[in-house]
């Protein structure tokens, strides 16, 4: 098979596939998660430190109006109600008037214990008012910011009464995401985070495109590289990227190998070609020669020169298509594109195949019903096309089965259909038949019949020569069906 048409599927898959592309993506993605989550962190740390500044000092404005309302009452107190000061009761009479809107609260948190206000009884239960006076008074600048990553985030400040610390403390709550601006900077941050990430992922797939961009274009060309066309297979190092430069030298050094390979092996086949026929031809003459006038020839002698001239025949016939598949990789085969009458062309490949396989019967069908009918290309090459698909017909089939024949087409193409009967080609074979030297795994020839195995790679040329195609159908145990398509003629 050769290599540089390989089908890829039929290769045995990798174990372990890998790529540069995909390691370097997620690797890179990877960094960015944890850069992202690092500086979410960090972000994180300093926000709530602005946010408890920030607050602290708000929060120190809001207390100074309740604070100042219960200053005055403790002000009013008489010296006897001063030194009995404080009950509970004082707490509740030292609150009541204070009125706060947008869930802000404020309690008084003293030696009689704690009391609330009414907003704050309203909002949150005694073991959730206990621990904000708690945390409250225990911080160091009376401040504190309860539960800072949940919806119910609050700040709470914690400023002593006039009285002393006897007294008791007022303890002045504010749930945070009521503040508006404190709600537009956190959708700002939040958005602006998310912003960043997405364009950091798509900077990265820009840039993986772009860093890949010459594996792909050095993928491109080497795709496109064919046996018959090495001489423009060499990939110029200027302008590629110094990581790629040593792999392209050693590539461009195996091409040089390949094509000096290529050309000895054309060259081959050709002079091999070339140097055999004269001799065949000579052989095959005598052999002819002998057998015609030698009337009283020995029974098995006869029947021995009859194989000797088979074989010949069929050794010459190899040689001339080693010859065309070397004309055909040199660029020198001469392929005719005129108008001509494949009718003719038909039958006298019928007449051929049916001298060299006289047990088969071939049945010609033509449902075309033009006389001429006229198709371009090259009528000798036609000829040639059809006697392989005959013969190979033939071969693959039972001794004495028909093979059929059948003309039929449109206003655009003539189709040549070459039926059998015999053991079918699997599916998966149904290209690689048409590849040198290759034949269909599971089939096998008829006991005495011979193949080299080009008979359809030089169909296959021959058709694209005359700017034509061949194709098959083929069900395994049923038959198969070849079809040469040429472009039918005006003339």
């Amino acid at each position: 098979m050769n290599p540089f048409n390989r089908d890829p599927r039929s290769s045995p898959p990798s174990k372990r596939r890998w790529s540069i592309a995909r390691r370097f993506f997620i690797t890179s993605f990877v960094l960015i998660v944890a850069q992202s989550g690092i500086s979410l962190a960090i972000s994180g740390a300093l926000w709530e430190n602005f946010t408890s500044r920030f607050l602290g000092s708000v929060l120190s404005r809001q207390i100074l109006s309740p604070l100042n309302l219960v200053d005055n009452k403790l002000d009013l107190l008489s010296a006897q109600e001063a030194m009995e000061c404080c009950t509970k009761d004082d707490y509740r009479n030292f609150l009541a008037g204070i009125n706060l809107a947008d869930g802000k609260a404020v309690m008084i948190s003293g030696s009689a214990g704690l009391v609330a206000g009414k907003g704050a009884q309203a909002l949150y239960d005694s073991g959730r008012l206990r621990e904000f006076a708690r945390l409250a008074t225990e911080s160091q600048n009376r401040f504190a910011l309860v539960d800072f990553r949940s919806d119910d985030a609050v700040a709470v400040k914690s400023v002593n009464l006039s009285g002393g610390s006897e007294t008791g403390s007022l303890i002045y709550i504010r749930p945070i995401y009521s503040m508006s601006l404190f709600n537009a900077l956190s959708r700002a941050r939040l958005i602006s985070e998310i912003v960043l990430m997405l364009s950091l992922v798509v900077l990265l797939a820009v840039a993986l495109t772009y860093i890949l961009r010459p594996l792909r274009s050095v993928r491109s060309r080497i795709s496109k590289v064919q046996l018959n066309n090495l001489d423009t297979a060499l990939i110029p190092l200027d302008g590629q990227p110094l990581e790629l430069q040593p792999i392209l030298m050693e590539f461009n050094r195996m091409v040089s190998r390949l094509e000096i390979s290529a050309q000895n092996q054309k060259q081959f086949a050709s002079t091999i070609s070339h140097e055999f026929r004269t001799p065949l031809t000579v052989i095959s003459g005598f052999i002819q020669s002998v057998l015609n006038r030698a009337d009283n020839l020995d029974v098995n002698y006869r029947e021995s020169l009859l194989i000797a001239d088979k074989e010949a025949f069929r050794l010459n016939r190899m040689l001339s298509d080693l010859l065309d598949l070397s004309r055909a990789d040199n660029n020198q085969l001469k392929v005719l594109r005129e108008p001509f009458d494949c009718l003719l062309s038909c039958h006298e490949a019928i007449r051929l195949t049916q001298f060299a396989f006289p047990d088969n019967r071939i049945i010609f069908s033509d449902a075309s019903h033009v006389d001429p009918l006229m198709a371009i290309g090259d009528p000798d090459c036609l000829v040639k096309c059809l006697e392989n698909l005959i013969g190979n017909a033939v071969k693959y089939s039972e001794k004495s089965s028909t093979i059929n024949v059948h003309i039929n087409g449109d206003d655009r193409c003539i189709y040549f259909n070459v039926q059998d009967h015999g053991q079918g080609i699997p599916l998966d074979q149904c290209d690689l038949i048409f590849e040198r030297f290759q034949r269909a795994e599971g089939v096998s020839l008829r006991r005495g019949d011979s193949s080299s195995g080009l008979g359809l790679s030089i169909v296959k040329m021959l058709m694209e020569s005359m700017g034509g195609s061949v194709g098959v159908q083929s069900e395994v145990g049923v038959g198969s069906c070849f079809t040469l398509t040429l472009q039918r003629s005006d003339v």
